[in-house]
């Protein structure tokens, strides 16, 4: 069970360049899966409170997902991936994380992980907020977009390709990682073959390219 910082505390407490937001799409998950995304303490003494009784079943907010959803993660946020679940994550490139609750595990010397409750419980929202996400779809020709989050930090989309389409072209660079299916990524100077499981970069420098097949995809940019 953790949680991330935002920018401010990150650049004033620990002196690193920013905190981390993040966000899941669920891959695959196994029936009756759940993460656990946020709290259910009003108050950061009834927080207090409910962490010193071990009461995590009154604390925790729990929420079962399937495969294809989408769950936005900001920094304050706690949270944790339930078992059984493939998620693929885009992130702010940070990795400062807080423990709040390890499920009292013990590694193969019988110690317990490290905690960090004084910093968990100074970074996290309180009471927890919900960021309720406007998917906005799009049609363009053989190519359906969703535009599953537009943050500070990140945009993300799932794109469905069915036959060849154009992409449209952005001000920056796009990270594109293969969700299903196979095709290929076509330039004026080059063929690429693509497929389940393959991650890549599309620079901004590319120009004009076509992409085609029977594909599904997560693509995000700054």
């Amino acid at each position: 069970m953790q949680v991330h910082p935002d920018d401010q505390y990150a650049d004033e407490s620990i002196h690193k360049p920013c905190g981390k937001t993040e966000c899941w799409y669920i891959l695959d998950c196994e029936e009756d899966a759940e993460i656990i995304i946020g709290h259910q303490a009003q108050s950061r003494e009834e927080f207090q409170q409910l962490v010193n009784r071990g009461e995590w079943s009154k604390l925790l907010q729990s929420l079962k997902v399937k495969k294809g959803d989408f769950v936005y993660v900001p920094s304050g946020t706690l949270h944790s991936i339930g078992k059984g679940i493939v998620i693929l994550e885009t992130q702010q490139s940070s990795d400062i994380t807080f423990r709040l609750y390890d499920y009292d595990r013990v590694d193969q010397e019988g110690k317990k992980r490290e905690l960090h409750l004084e910093q968990a419980m100074a970074v996290m929202t309180c009471p927890h907020k919900q960021v309720m996400q406007d998917n906005l779809k799009e049609r363009l020709k053989n190519l359906e977009s969703t535009r599953l989050i537009e943050g500070e930090y990140f945009t993300v989309y799932h794109w469905k390709l069915e036959g060849r389409a154009q992409v449209p072209l952005t001000t920056g660079f796009l990270l594109v990682s293969v969700i299903n299916g196979m095709g290929q990524i076509v330039t004026k100077e080059s063929v690429s073959t693509v497929k389940k499981g393959d991650n890549f970069i599309v620079p901004a420098t590319i120009g004009e390219y076509f992409v085609d097949g029977d594909l599904e995809m997560i693509v995000s940019h700054t």
